[in-house]
Parts: structure tokens; C-alpha cells; sequence
């Protein structure tokens, strides 16, 4: 019995073991359940926490909020919570980042796209990059466009005017191996235009230039090489030292007559030089000729003005036929010559010198220009005929010029008299600058009533002669004597107007008229000097920015440059219509009569009677006082010299009568 008790009671301890056990088991289980469900919930606080954060992060990135949910992301490092916090900061910090970029980006494109200046003036501007060869031509007009101003009322600049020019109308000339700038500029209606090229200019070496020099006379060729290094790197070398010698800097020198080639070389650059000496005889432009009787004088030296296509046949001015002369054109670019029939056909604008050598030798500087043309008339024995036919505007719009008188003459109105055998260019000069140029032919005239042969030359300095033997009374009249109806106010000038007009050095403004009192131009004051003092322009290697090739008066100011002849140029700008004054007057007249004369006084203590000279440039003194100690100019009264003043056309043609005395 105490055996069975013993057995009951122990398997009842065994079942509340059992029991208890299991109660034991769910009762962790449930602890286990309930701590992780409570650890859930903290984790969905933890993340809501942290996207909370996040959220005020990309609100407002400050260094405080984004180091907040670091320290806690360090703290709590949940594994999921933690990616999704990393994914929503990185996003929202990229966006932070990135938008306002963006926004700042689009507002200084639009600005330096803007259309329009602070002023209120609207700005178009663009550029280019353009490259040409050296003694190459491209019209930068053709990229203005359309809808922009004509391209001639544009300012057309070159930043270095030695490596390439560009004229008032936009066209480029390469000039030397480099780079430059040229600007066009206008500002009109309100809007500024401003086109801008990058100009590089190539060498042309492969080229050969042609040049006629005389015996003793000598040429600097290394004006003539395209490239900038200096003229000692090049081996020069002539083919024939007999004829011409080359210094080691290029200069060369006509020995006798006869034609040699000059090289220069250096590394793969090869330039070539055909260069002819000619007797220095024959340098006159006018000299007596062994023709027959037809003609009065043989003029060996001829103006051409041609319109770009236009041709003229000079077989008529040459002494023998035109296949018995040697032919050489100096720009072949801009005129070519036909040797067989001499004529001269202009294939582009520019200007270049077609050489016709025999027992005579013609130059004939050939100017080509769309506002050129040529034109012939046949004149028999002294009659006289209108030029009005031949023109294209009023005759009161033109100025007229004959280059020997000997042959025709013509008179303001436009009335050409035939005056001995032979041909005459008469110069029909619009005041828009047009040039009509007509070839007058003279035949028919007698013999008995044909002056002595002689040159026209000649005849001017018996002019001269005779007027210098009555000084105070009126010059000797000659068959060339020009009236101009609004001269007798000025008496003080009169003579002298008259005498510088019928030598041809000046001209009036339109039918009768001289305007005395109107104040002389630069450009114009140019062209009087050039001619009296025969300035010659083919050795010119520069050109002036606001001077083009279609101005009237480029060949004389071309000329003034060319001879060191110049005053008054500011930023190598001539300033053509601007009024001249009395001291870049003299320091012009001096430079010249240096250039042809020489041996002036250069005294400038002469200065020190005129209470106004300190007015005068300190480097124009020495100009001053030699014209002044000459006698050509003297002061407007005896102790003033007023340099700044302005001077009339009349007071130009009584100082150019004085130079014209000195020089002759």
C-alpha cells in the first residue's frame, strides 16, 4: 500500500513537472512575443523619427539638423531604418544641391545673350575668323548682314595696319604674314552693332613681284616680303650684280641699264624680284619727242582711271607699235595689258603701274574703281567742245583738269578747246568723288599755228620767269587763264588763285565758283602739294584707316605717305575733310621741300618775335621755323603766328604760289 501511495505520488509530480514546464514555455514565449513587438514598435518610432529629421534636413540643410540624425543614426544603428534615412538624405540633399545651381546658371545666360545694354541700347555684335594670303583681297562687306546698315556707314579699323589694311567700305588687304583684328562698328537707331574679325594672314611667298628703278636710284624690297622677321634673317642675292647690286637688308641698287632678278631666302620662304634699271634720262614725264609733227610733246608718264571690266587702248600715246616695247605689269591682280595692241583692260579694284619700255619708256599708274569710267573725244584744230554729253550729273557738280595743256584745254564750265596735235586726259571729277576721265585727240591743227615744240615743262618755267620779273604787277597772261566769278572780293589773292589755276594745281568747287573764303580741307590742301611737288606714291607700303582706295584724292594722299609728307594724322587716321591749319600747312610744305630740296633753314630762334608760338608743337618748331625763315609763310600779323587757326582756300593758293616760286 505504501509502495502504491509512494507510486502516485510521484507520478503526480512528474505531471505538475510537466505542467509547469509548459506553462514555463509559453509564458516566454509570450515575453519574447510581447518584447518584440515592443521593440517593433520603437523601430516604426525610430523611423518615423528619423523621416521627420530627414524631412527638416532637406528643408533646411544646416549643419545642426544634418548632424542631429547622425548622431542618432550612430546611436540606433537600425539595419533597414538606416538605409532608407541614407536614401532620403542623399536624394534630398542632391535636389538641395542641385536646383538652386541651376537657376543661377540660366539667369547669367541670359544675361551675356542680352540684347539690350543698361542705356536702354540694344547690342548685336559677332565674330569671325578670317585668313587670307599677303597682297590678297576680301570683301568683309559681305558678312554684315542684311538687316544691319549698309557696311559703308560703319567704322572699319585694323588693329595693326602692317600685317593687314581695311578700307571705309570693308575691304581687307593682307599686307604681311601676322594676325590682326578688324572692327566694324556703328551705332544707329538706337542699337549698337559691333562685327569683329580675326584676321591671319598667310605668306605668298611663292610670288614674284616686278619693279623698274633707275641708275643710281635704289628700292628697299624688304617692304615688299610678306612675313614679319627682320630683313638680316633673309639671304639676298641678285642673279646679275651688273645690273643691280642687293645689301645684305634687301636694298637694292640700279647699276646700269639692264634687268637682274632678286631672291630672298630663308628656311622654306623664297621671295623673287624682277627688277629693270632704266637711264635715268629717261625720268622726265615731259620731254621733247623725235615724232613727227602731229604730235607736241611725247608725255611719258599717264594717270589711267578705269572702272573694274572697263578697258583703254593707249597704242596711240606710244611713240612706236606696241608689240616693239617691253611690257610689265606691277599687280597683275589688278590690270592686265594686252602687248600686241596696248591696251589696258582693269580686272579689280586697286591700283598697280603698267611699264612700257622701247627707245621711251611710258608708266601708266592704272587706278581701278566701280566709281571710274573712261571715255574718248576727237577734237579737230582749235575748236572747242562741251563736255556735258559725256557726263553723268550736271556740269556745276564736276571740277575739270587737263594734263597738258599744251594739247586741250578746258575750262570750268566744261568746255574743251583743242589747243596742238596730239591726246590730253581730261579729268571730270564729281563731287561725290566720281571720276569721268575722257581722252581728247587733237589733230588738224596747223603747223603755222602750232607753237614751238616744246615741253610743257618748259613752257611753265618761262611762266614762271617772266612773272618773277613783275613780281608787283599781274602775272603774264597765258592761253590757259581760268576766271572764277567769285574771286574779286579777295584782290590780295586773285593773282595767285588765277596762276595755281591755270597750272592746274587747283581747281574750283562747281561752274564758276572758287569759294576763296571757305576753309581748306586736309585731303585737298594734299592733292596741290602732291602735284606741285610731283610726289610719286608706287613706293607706299601703308595705308591710313579712314582713306580707301575710291576716295579722289587716295593717289595724292597715297603719295604725301609715301614721301614722309604728312601733319595732323591721328591714330593713323588722315582726317580727310577736316580743315587743315597754318602749322600742319608748314610742317606739310617743309617735310615736302626736304623731300625735293633740301637745305632750309632751320633756325628756330626766328620764333621767338611771335608772342603765340608756344602754341606750336614741340616737334613741328624746326618745321615752322624754316617755312617761316623760307619766306612762304609769314606770320598774320608781326607777332602773331596763330598756329591753330584755320586757313581759306584763298590764303592756300597765295602760300602754294610762294612754295611754287621756292621750288621752281
Amino acid at each position: 500500500m505504501k509502495k502504491r501511495v509512494t507510486a502516485v505520488l510521484l507520478s503526480f509530480c512528474l505531471a505538475f513537472s510537466a505542467i509547469t514546464a509548459v506553462y514555463a514555455d509559453d509564458a516566454d514565449n509570450t515575453a519574447s512575443q510581447e518584447q518584440t513587438d515592443e521593440g517593433g514598435e520603437q523601430e516604426k518610432e525610430t523611423e518615423k523619427e528619423t523621416e521627420k529629421e530627414t524631412e527638416k534636413e532637406t528643408e533646411k540643410p544646416t549643419e545642426k539638423e544634418t548632424e542631429k540624425p547622425t548622431e542618432k543614426a550612430t546611436e540606433k544603428p537600425a539595419e533597414k531604418p538606416t538605409e532608407k534615412v541614407t536614401e532620403k538624405a542623399t536624394e534630398a540633399t542632391t535636389k538641395a544641391k542641385t536646383e538652386p545651381t541651376t537657376e543661377k546658371k540660366t539667369e547669367t545666360t541670359t544675361k551675356s545673350s542680352s540684347s539690350s545694354s543698361s542705356t536702354g541700347v540694344k547690342e548685336v555684335a559677332s565674330n569671325r575668323s578670317i585668313s587670307l594670303d599677303a597682297n590678297d583681297t576680301k570683301d568683309l562687306s559681305s558678312y554684315i548682314p542684311s538687316t544691319a546698315p549698309a557696311a559703308s556707314e560703319f567704322k572699319w579699323t585694323s588693329s595693326n595696319t602692317a600685317v593687314a589694311t581695311i578700307s571705309s567700305s570693308g575691304k581687307l588687304t593682307g599686307k604681311k604674314r601676322g594676325v590682326c583684328t578688324v572692327t566694324a562698328e556703328l551705332t544707329k537707331n538706337n542699337t549698337h552693332y559691333k562685327y569683329t574679325f580675326d584676321v591671319e594672314v598667310e605668306s605668298s611667298s611663292s610670288s614674284s613681284k616686278s619693279y623698274t628703278i633707275d641708275v643710281g636710284e635704289t628700292k628697299d624690297l624688304y617692304k615688299y616680303v610678306d612675313d614679319s622677321y627682320s630683313a638680316s634673317k633673309y639671304d639676298w642675292e641678285s642673279s646679275n650684280e651688273r645690273y643691280v647690286t642687293v645689301t645684305s637688308k634687301g636694298v637694292a641698287k640700279g647699276v646700269r641699264e639692264g634687268s637682274a632678278t632678286i631672291t630672298a631666302k630663308y628656311d622654306d620662304l623664297r621671295y623673287s624680284f624682277k627688277i629693270t634699271v632704266d637711264d635715268d634720262d629717261d625720268d622726265d614725264d615731259d620731254r621733247s619727242s623725235s615724232s613727227s609733227s602731229s604730235k607736241v610733246a611725247a608725255k611719258l608718264s599717264w594717270d589711267i582711271y578705269l572702272g573694274t571690266g572697263d578697258k583703254v587702248d593707249v597704242s596711240d600715246i606710244l611713240e612706236d607699235d606696241p608689240d616693239e616695247y617691253d611690257w610689265t605689269v606691277d599687280d597683275d591682280d589688278v590690270a592686265s595689258v594686252d602687248e600686241s595692241d596696248g591696251v589696258i583692260r582693269a580686272r579689280d579694284e586697286g591700283k598697280t603701274t603698267v611699264t612700257a619700255k622701247g627707245d621711251d619708256r611710258y608708266r601708266f599708274s592704272v587706278y581701278v574703281d566701280d566709281r571710274y569710267s573712261t571715255d574718248e573725244m576727237s577734237i579737230k584744230g582749235k575748236q572747242s567742245k562741251d563736255l556735258a554729253n559725256y557726263l553723268d550729273e550736271n556740269v556745276d557738280e564736276y571740277s575739270f583738269t587737263s594734263d597738258r595743256k599744251a594739247v586741250a584745254t578746258v575750262n570750268s564750265n566744261g568746255k574743251v578747246t583743242g589747243v596742238a596735235n596730239g591726246i590730253a586726259s581730261i579729268i571730270c571729277e564729281h563731287e561725290d568723288g566720281d571720276i569721268i576721265q575722257i581722252f581728247v585727240t587733237v589733230s588738224g591743227v596747223s603747223s603755222s599755228s602750232t607753237t614751238e615744240r616744246t615741253t610743257e615743262a618748259t613752257t611753265a618755267s618761262v611762266q614762271r620767269a617772266t612773272q618773277s620779273q613783275v613780281q608787283t604787277s599781274k602775272p603774264a597772261a597765258t592761253q590757259n587763264t581760268v576766271n572764277f566769278s567769285d574771286i574779286s572780293h579777295r584782290a590780295w589773292a586773285v593773282n595767285a588763285i588765277k596762276d595755281m589755276a591755270s597750272k592746274g594745281y587747283i581747281v574750283g568747287v562747281g561752274g564758276s565758283r572758287f569759294s576763296p573764303d571757305a576753309n581748306c580741307k586736309r585731303c585737298d590742301f594734299t592733292i596741290v602739294l602732291a602735284k606741285m611737288l610731283k610726289l610719286d606714291d608706287s613706293n607706299v607700303n601703308a595705308e591710313y584707316n579712314d582713306i580707301s582706295s575710291k576716295n579722289y584724292y587716295y593717289s595724292y594722299v597715297m603719295a604725301a605717305l609715301a614721301n614722309g609728307v604728312e601733319a595732323g594724322v591721328k591714330n593713323n587716321n588722315f582726317r580727310p575733310n577736316d580743315y587743315i591749319t597754318r602749322e600742319e600747312v608748314m610742317v606739310m610744305v617743309y617735310k615736302g621741300l626736304a623731300k625735293v630740296k633740301g637745305g632750309l633753314n632751320t633756325d628756330t630762334s626766328v620764333l621767338s618775335r611771335y608772342t603765340d608760338a608756344g602754341q606750336i608743337s614741340a616737334e613741328n618748331r624746326t618745321a615752322v621755323a624754316a617755312l617761316i625763315n623760307s619766306g612762304a609763310i609769314s606770320g598774320t600779323s608781326a607777332t602773331t603766328l596763330e598756329p591753330t587757326a584755320k586757313i581759306t582756300r584763298a590764303q592756300m593758293a597765295v602760300i602754294m604760289q610762294k612754295v611754287d616760286e621756292s621750288v621752281n
